[in-house]
């Protein structure tokens, strides 16, 4: 149909790069909450235990391993201290992902945004996968990323420290359970986010499934029911963990059974995302 509006130009294109549509909705939702002063102050305040981590691993290279009985087996850079600091930072994960994560869908939903969003070329895969970068990226944030700098810190600071253990083996180990955990813990909350439009219902959501069933699993553990630790939602993560970071199993539970939990919790958030998230049709 032709165009009779003055003023009307053809389109054509300026040979500038075209983005996939999935990393222009993650680098807007990711660059939105660091405007804010009082996140930015979180994210500085998460990284603090890592400080003091480091400083640990400083002293240490001085004093030899007089510090020891102090920092334990978390102030070390091996698999089982970097699991145990990622267990550590749990706190600023589940308070991060809540903040981050909780609006992202239900205020699409709730200010009927998935017709514009779906009224593009985007397809659902576009849409999840820019949504989960978007949580991903704060998780690792207080997690992977300290712990690089960690390792790159103590490789230089430390003269006997093997650099393939340091700066490749751990670094790498660290990467798969965090992007494995990340990435989980991402489609849960983000399901959570696409069946409510109110953000305070989500946020109570996310608040009983991360930090309620840590409190109830520790509850039935101190009771000698240590099988119900299955109920621990963080915890399957990081019982699972020790199989790619080899380390001892962190509940009575075998790893490889939390590793499928785990999974089954991914495919489980998947289906509902798939049931709350439509793509709508535009008519003319």
């Amino acid at each position: 149909m032709p165009v009779y509006e003055r003023g009307y130009t053809h389109w054509e294109s300026t040979g500038g790069r075209t983005y996939p549509p999935w990393w222009v909705i993650a680098r807007r939702g990711i660059t939105e909450p660091l405007r804010s002063r009082w996140f930015l102050l979180l994210l500085v305040l998460a990284w603090i235990p890592a400080v003091v981590k480091g400083t640990i691993i400083y002293v240490k290279a001085r004093t030899g391993n007089l510090l020891d009985l102090l920092g334990g087996g978390w102030a070390s850079l091996s698999g089982d201290g970097v699991l145990a600091f990622i267990e550590g930072q749990r706190f600023f994960v589940f308070l991060l992902m809540a903040i981050v994560g909780a609006r992202l869908i239900a205020m699409d939903r709730r200010d009927n945004g998935l017709a514009l969003y779906f009224s593009r070329p985007l397809g659902m895969f576009d849409y999840i996968a820019g949504k989960t970068l978007i949580v991903l990226f704060y998780y690792l944030c207080v997690t992977l990323f300290p712990v690089y700098a960690l390792c790159v810190f103590g490789y230089l600071v430390s003269a006997g420290t093997t650099g393939v253990n340091t700066l490749v083996v751990i670094p790498l180990q660290t990467t798969l359970f965090c992007l494995f955990a990340g990435v989980g813990m991402s489609l849960v909350l983000l399901a959570f986010s696409s069946v409510g439009k109110r953000t305070i219902f989500i946020t109570v959501w996310w608040t009983i499934l991360f930090m309620g069933s840590e409190a109830i699993s520790a509850l039935f553990a101190a009771g000698g029911f240590n099988w119900l630790e299955f109920l621990n939602f963080a915890g399957q993560y990081h019982n699972a963990g020790s199989l790619l970071l080899g380390t001892e199993p962190r509940l009575d539970i075998p790893p490889v059974v939390s590793m499928f939990l785990t999974l089954l919790y991914a495919v489980l958030a998947l289906l509902i995302l798939r049931r709350f998230v439509r793509p709508v049709e535009v008519v003319s």
